[in-house]
């Protein structure tokens, strides 16, 4: 995935402009995952930033917040950036991602439209210092509030052997390890809207970099489907805007991430769903929150995205 990401290009004889090609690999069954975009931009402001003010002055993002405009499909597309605000912990920036102009015979919608907008502040975490607090306390101060443990992947949780997750590019790139519950629903221990699911990349990539964290907060499993059997078969989901807060870089060892996921209310075709990511040693490592709407599908245009 870095490999793509990180072959953002400036534009030569401008300024903040970037280019960069996505191929059809990090699609859902019809255009490129959100979260691959939201990766792909965030690497662009991160150079536009070491050209406008120094090499790894703001080397990480800290939040990120994206709106979809309209689909990104696979093909050449351009980015520009431009600096809102900068102080000595952080900076602000823009990021537009257009579809780029037409070669000849390619195909292309809307040429030069913007698709995709953000707004991405950075930062350096290691040098971050301040408050600090534990939401669950330690012994012996520890009360009934407590977090919900982990399950076992090993003892408590089985490989998701639905069709599903072999639907789309971007699926099939992961290691899909849930719990399942009695009736079937995948990821359903905590039961209400509450989802878990283990992730891993297929082809052992490690998840070493905060850009991994951006690609992996928009394949969650979606709450609403912990009620409706064949959910993805029956539903198309479309996100509107997502928002992430990183809160630490992964370490470059890592290879399993646990997702939980929630909703607080599904209604009227609309529902929130809230991301938080887990290191295997329980650290969080981001949270991301999403709002989405869905539609009923029809029969012959059913296909699967978790």
């Amino acid at each position: 995935m870095l490999e793509v990401v990180s072959s953002v290009a400036p534009v030569r004889g401008t300024q903040g402009q970037f280019t960069v090609t996505i191929t059809r690999d990090w699609c859902t069954q019809h255009s490129v995952l959100g979260g691959f975009s939201a990766a792909v931009m965030l690497s662009a402001g991160r150079k536009f930033l070491n050209q406008e003010l120094g090499e790894g002055r703001y080397p990480d993002p800290v939040h990120a917040f994206v709106q979809f405009l309209r689909e990104v499909y696979p093909g050449e597309s351009t980015i520009t950036c431009d600096l809102l605000r900068k102080s000595s912990r952080q900076c602000v920036v823009t990021v537009e991602l257009k579809r780029a102009a037409a070669a000849s015979g390619s195909f292309q919608r809307d040429s030069g439209t913007t698709t995709t907008l953000g707004v991405f502040t950075y930062a350096n975490l290691s040098r971050e210092q301040g408050l600090t607090q534990e939401p669950y306390p330690l012994p012996p101060a520890r009360t009934t509030l407590t977090r919900p443990s982990f399950p076992n992947r090993q003892t408590e949780c089985i490989a998701i052997d639905d069709p599903v997750v072999d639907a789309t590019p971007v699926t099939r790139k992961m290691h899909w390890v849930a719990p399942r519950s009695a009736t079937g629903l995948w990821g359903h221990r905590l039961g209400g809207h509450n989802r878990e699911v283990w992730l891993s990349f297929r082809d052992g990539t490690r998840i070493s970099d905060i850009l991994h964290l951006a690609y992996l907060s928009d394949l969650p499993l979606h709450p609403p489907a912990t009620h409706i059997p064949d959910f993805y078969a029956k539903h198309a989901i479309s996100t509107l805007c997502l928002s992430i807060e990183f809160k630490r870089r992964p370490d470059p060892s890592t290879e399993w991430v646990l997702i939980r996921s929630t909703s607080y209310q599904v209604a009227r075709g609309r529902y929130d769903v809230s991301l938080q990511i887990y290191d295997e040693s329980e650290t969080l490592l981001a949270l991301s929150q999403h709002v989405v709407f869905t539609a009923h599908l029809k029969p012959a245009r059913a296909a699967g995205r978790l």
